[in-house]
């Protein structure tokens, strides 16, 4: 082989590698971060104490003492060492070199990002990686991000979406996408935020999706005409509730094994839970015998069935009286039930319409919501007497708390009412209504459901309200008179939306803690950066693969790719478009919505290439226009990192392309057409 075929090989090969491998911007981490500062197998007393820990790490930097483990939460006791599957703590203590007390210095951000490389020569330095991870761009996207939150929609098209907000300077913020065997009713989150729990009423099946790897990965039969509708999680965390309404039943699911553990009669019609704050009791609605069943959690038993007013269809618990509070559509009074007496103990006056009973955060103040006179009353448990009541939005449905304000939808508006929570509480509630939208709810009255549209952004005094008929997601902060931002859901009409919270939480001070899976194993870095003073160290942390192959199980699969490229050869210089339907490899069903769907076209050796961003063009199916410059053969690649699919996971397509036809010749062929 001669220095010229020499040279072109190599070229050939390299780009091969970084068309198949792109490079993550977080494969390394600089050799100042690797070692500075790192004392494993110091255990600090003040870190992790309370539950079995890793070696903890330190950094000292100018009076100031930073301490970083992972650790085995609460219910997972059994393991030392971190592994894929399994949900640790990451915790970081801040305190005073000197002294060792906790330092209030804010909340810190940090990431995980999993090592590709062992290779230490070149790296780049622990403040460059966090500069990069800061930037929030795609190329630099961490393995686990300790610092935002991300976005849920629960949509009319069965498919799940998970939006990350943070991304910044990318055309989708767009992550992940999972379809359903139905269309969702109502969901749930676990306590620990891995397992998301999704009812689909028509199909007698409760979907289960877990969150770190965004896959469903089963599916709860309930049997035929169940209906299985709302969803409510035990405040314990030991069980999850649903409501069987096509069976009058309720069912409890062991959040461990997503089986059904305990299945109990209860009256006919819709089903809306409350529990006491000790889980101890369950209250359940029955909308058609117009009774409440009272369940003592203790022995997973009815203990007494109540009559309540007609219809009844919500229900909550008053932490400061210690009773639950039932309202009815159709009945003229919020009935208040003592589990200690197993009675009903007060009941409150009220108008017919009562839709929606909750509690503020002070757990003293019961706020009902009526939907046929469109105003909301104030209850105060302490006397069970209405003490304030106002007109809300019109055709109220959905009340929602931050600690400052009550947010009150209403299906025929395209606006929200906005109540200080302090104006509440003296009986003088004053609403200002706030535009959310351009389209009132009911504009799109097959997508109007059960599951919130109002959901607390983690910052505190911001909201994320989701619109269906406008496909869109509108941002909220307090105190202005219109929402700061939209995020698109990308052509779906959002039926419930949540917020997924990882970002770090200070449980003690100068002490913040998140849960992490992680899933897949190896070395990871761990950047930290404190914004004043200006700290910045890289940890590191090591995680084993699951002893019960949770890997392998939980690793997402690609979806399949169709296309007719390469059924037919092409001219030269000639556009074409060419068409992929991008299916779910579980569900065999298209995949809409994808925004980062790219095309690779290469000419081996690799001297000539293109990449291409296609273009939905119907629900699934995304299309580019190509030219080939000259005949050969070439190969099509396609990648959808959302999708879980990089131009290694794919396989080439080829594609056969022959001369162009001359102009003569054409014209030719032209006129042979017109005289036949």
């Amino acid at each position: 082989m001669n220095r010229k075929s020499r040279c072109l090989f190599i070229q050939t090969v390299l780009y091969l590698w970084c068309a198949a491998f792109p490079v993550d911007a977080s494969w390394a981490l600089g050799q100042q971060g690797a070692s500075a500062g790192t004392a494993g197998g110091a255990t600090s007393p003040g870190i992790g104490s309370d539950a079995i820990s890793q070696s903890v790490q330190q950094f000292e930097q100018d009076g100031i003492r930073i301490e970083f483990a992972l650790r085995a939460a609460e219910q997972n006791p059994g393991g030392q060492e971190a592994q894929v599957g399994q949900t640790m703590l990451a915790e970081f203590a801040l305190r005073d070199t000197r002294t060792g007390r906790p330092l209030a210095l804010g909340k810190p951000k940090a990431w995980m990002s999993a090592r590709l490389s062992e290779t230490v020569s070149a790296e780049r330095t622990c403040s460059d990686k966090i500069r990069s991870l800061s930037s929030g761009q795609l190329g630099s996207r961490p393995d686990v991000d300790l610092n935002g939150y991300a976005i849920a929609t629960l949509n009319h098209d069965k498919t799940v979406t998970f939006i990350n907000p943070h991304m910044a300077f990318t055309p989708t913020k767009l992550e992940h996408i999972v379809p359903l065997p139905g269309v969702g009713t109502d969901w749930l989150l676990s306590r620990n935020g891995r397992t998301l729990y999704v009812t689909l009423s028509d199909e007698g099946r409760i979907a289960v999706i877990d969150t770190t790897t965004h896959r469903m990965i089963h599916t709860i039969s309930t049997g035929v005409s169940s209906r299985p509708t709302r969803l409510a999680l035990q405040p314990d965390g030991r069980a999850v509730w649903v409501g069987l309404d096509g069976l009058a039943q309720v069912a409890a699911i062991d959040p461990e094994t997503h089986g059904i553990a305990k299945t109990i009669s209860v009256g006919a019609g819709t089903h809306a839970f409350a529990f006491s704050s000790d889980s101890s009791y369950l209250v359940v609605t029955n909308s058609e015998s117009n009774t409440v069943s009272m369940i003592d959690l203790r022995t997973a038993a009815v203990a007494a069935t109540r009559p309540v007013g007609k219809t009844p269809v919500t229900a909550a618990y008053g932490a400061a009286a210690r009773r639950f509070y039932v309202g009815s559509l159709n009945g003229t009074t919020i009935d208040a039930l003592d589990p200690a007496t197993l009675r009903t103990v007060a009941t409150i006056p009220t108008q017919q319409g009562v839709v929606a009973l909750r509690f503020e955060p002070t757990g003293r103040f019961a706020i009902s919501v009526n939907q046929l006179d469109s105003t909301l009353s104030v209850i105060d448990t302490a006397t069970n007497a209405v003490i304030g009541s106002t007109t809300v939005v019109k055709d109220p449905d959905q009340i929602t708390f931050t600690e400052r304000y009550a947010y009150v939808r209403g299906i025929e508006s395209e606006k929200f009412s906005l109540i200080d929570l302090a104006d509440l509480r003296r009986g003088k509630p004053a609403p200002v209504e706030i535009q959310a939208g351009q389209h009132a709810p009911s504009t799109a009255p097959d997508q109007l459901g059960i599951a919130d549209m109002v959901v607390p952004a983690p910052e505190g005094n911001t909201v994320m309200v989701a619109n269906a008929p406008d496909r869109t997601l509108y941002f909220y902060q307090e105190g202005m008179m219109a929402p700061m931002g939209t995020f698109s859901n990308y052509k779906r009409m959002p039926r419930g939306i949540l917020i997924l919270d990882r970002s770090l939480k200070e449980v003690a001070p100068g002490v913040y803690r998140a849960p992490v899976t992680f899933a897949k194993a190896g070395r990871y870095d761990v950047p930290l950066l404190i914004d004043r003073p200006r700290t910045m160290h890289c940890f590191q942390a090591t995680v084993r693969e699951s002893a019960d192959g949770i890997s392998m199980a939980a690793a997402p699969r690609p979806p399949i790719i169709r296309t007719d490229v390469g059924n037919a050869p092409v001219q030269a210089r000639v556009p074409i478009a060419m068409i992929f339907t991008v299916l779910d490899a579980m569900t065999q069903q298209p995949i809409a919505g994808l925004r980062d769907v790219q095309v690779l076209v290469f000419e081996p050796p690799g001297t000539w290439q293109q990449r291409r961003h296609a273009r939905e063009v119907e629900p699934g199916r995304y299309t580019v226009t190509q030219a080939f410059p000259h005949a050969g053969e070439y190969r099509v690649m396609v990648q959808t990192l959302s999708g879980h699919l990089r131009y290694a996971q794919g396989t080439a397509v080829v594609q056969q392309v022959i001369p162009e036809t001359s102009r003569s010749e054409k014209q030719m062929q032209r006129a042979e057409g017109l005289r036949q």
